[in-house]
């Protein structure tokens, strides 16, 4: 485990103001970056379609597949942000959106959950059709990135031919620890912003699809914490027995283990959302194909070092993401 240092100003070092810079809308994208994105229909096997957008570049390159994280889009903030990074940096970029999440709703067949990483496998095969594309990585950040763990240890030694690296950015390994944590009282901004975003979404699904939601949409409509949540929409939606059964299966710490795709994990000890103390013990026990990267700052999806926009742009974690992608999967 590489402990690295992420140098920035005393005043920002507050793990909530680091956290507060995920989601400012600044600089995403940067009138600097005026690129036409396509828009991407991905069919699903049972039915219905994954959306996304695309940045391409000229040429044969590889691709880098970005997911959001839990109640955020393809257009979440840092989602973008880190786009423009990595499409300057010369490589095809696909933000995607989560199935029930975003541009998804509309062909969405049921809402994702924490732990559903089968859709990766669509979005890697779908792309690797592509005749511009030259092989697939993948940026998840939060729960995003969780999902991405998760599927690299369920792919194992079976990885598909075409995925050359995974990176996680801020990812919660331990539903069973984090959820709790974020129910408590001291972290009711960060749960009212992540509720507001999944409860949102789940009214739009039951209202396009009441067929297919065991809930009704005013039953979300005011979501007090996340096993309120999960044990309303996400539990008998997915057949899971209860919620704790729902947090265990749905966790990537496990399947740390099992990876043997390039895979970086960063994240920082002061998250406020995922405090390091519910990570480090399941980077104690990852593969040796896991990189993990610690920082003692940077909250959650932050690593803010100023309000240029090249701080916001080519972040700390960003960087590193982008030299791990270079090394396993340059242009």
């Amino acid at each position: 485990m590489l402990e690295a240092a992420f140098v920035l100003p005393r005043w920002l070092k507050n793990p909530h103001l680091q956290t507060l810079g995920a989601a400012v809308p600044l600089f995403a994208p940067p009138r600097s970056h005026a690129v036409p994105a396509e828009d991407l229909r991905i069919p699903l096997p049972e039915g219905g379609r994954l959306h996304a957008r695309a940045w391409w570049c000229d040429g044969k390159k590889p691709v880098v597949v970005i997911l959001h994280g839990i109640g955020g889009s393809s257009e979440s903030s840092y989602v973008v942000r880190a786009a423009v990074a990595i499409h300057r940096a010369g490589y095809h970029v696909v933000r995607l959106d989560l199935r029930g999440a975003g541009e998804s709703i509309p062909d969405a067949p049921s809402l994702y959950h924490a732990g559903l990483s089968q859709d990766l496998d669509v979005v890697v095969e779908f792309l690797a059709r592509d005749a511009r594309v030259r092989d697939v990585s993948v940026l998840g950040f939060s729960g995003g990135g969780a999902i991405s763990l998760k599927r690299a240890g369920q792919w194992g030694a079976r990885v598909p031919a075409s995925v050359r690296s995974v990176v996680s950015v801020s990812a919660p390994l331990d539903y069973t620890r984090v959820a709790p944590w974020m129910d408590r009282l001291a972290r009711i901004p960060y749960r009212f912003h992540v509720l507001r975003g999944l409860s949102r979404g789940a009214r739009a699904f039951a209202l396009r699809h009441p067929e297919r939601a065991p809930y009704r949409a005013t039953d979300v409509r005011r979501m007090s914490s996340f096993r309120h949540y999960d044990s309303t929409v996400i539990v008998p939606m997915h057949g899971f027995s209860d919620v704790d059964a729902y947090y265990s299966q749905a966790s990537a710490g496990p399947w740390l283990s099992h990876i043997e795709v390039p895979t970086l994990v960063v994240h920082a000890d002061d998250d406020p959302m995922v405090p390091g103390f519910t990570v480090r013990p399941w980077l104690t026990t990852a593969s040796s194909s896991v990189e993990q990267v610690m920082s003692a700052h940077g909250g959650h999806i932050g690593w803010v070092s100023g309000f240029d926009e090249s701080s916001w742009i080519d972040g700390w974690a960003t960087q590193r993401a982008l030299a791990f992608l270079r090394k396993h999967a340059p242009v």
